[in-house]
């Protein structure tokens, strides 16, 4: 009769340092809770403004500050809860929209909403310089023209933005 015999062997090591390939480690390879620090990841933002839901007036608002070393902006859209009516064929009515870094527009146009618009559903801008820093400022400038018709009512907004880790 033959016999039949197994051997296990273990063998624990500790590693101070690993070097690994480039694209290595994916998100499917992190577990979830497992604690990454805030500092290592690229942070998601969408930001939402909006007036009460009465006429839309004139104003500028900083909406954001970048604390990422640094960032881009994804998109930047709007709309009305109320369209403008316009009373004429002049088109006088209208609300624009212009996103601002530092002081100075970052849209190829302004969005400008007007009567052609339909209520709740959003016109996206055409970014011209997407890049951001640590330290840039974001604001929006809203101007509302009444001219011979009624301003859209419930005005909103949303900035989408992607910073790198601090």
């Amino acid at each position: 009769m033959a016999r039949h015999t197994e051997h296990q062997h273990f063998q624990s090591a500790t590693f101070t340092e690993i070097t690994l390939p480039g694209s290595s480690v994916g998100n499917d390879d992190i577990e979830a809770g497992a604690g990454v620090e805030a500092e290592k990841l690229e942070h998601h933002h969408s930001i939402t403004g909006n007036q009460p839901n009465t006429t839309a007036t004139t104003e500028t608002r900083v909406i954001h500050v970048v604390y990422g070393t640094t960032g881009d902006v994804l998109a930047f859209e709007a709309g009305t809860i109320v369209a403008c009516i316009d009373d004429s064929s002049d088109d006088s009515v209208n609300i624009t929209l212009d996103l601002l870094k530092n002081g100075v527009s970052i849209l190829v146009a302004v969005i400008d909403l007007d009567e052609n618009d339909t209520a709740r559903i959003v016109q996206e801008a055409a970014i011209d310089t997407a890049g951001l820093v640590d330290g840039d400022v974001l604001e929006v400038v809203i101007v509302a023209t009444a001219g011979t018709g009624t301003l859209g009512t419930g005005l909103f907004y949303t900035l989408r933005l992607n910073e790198d880790a601090q």
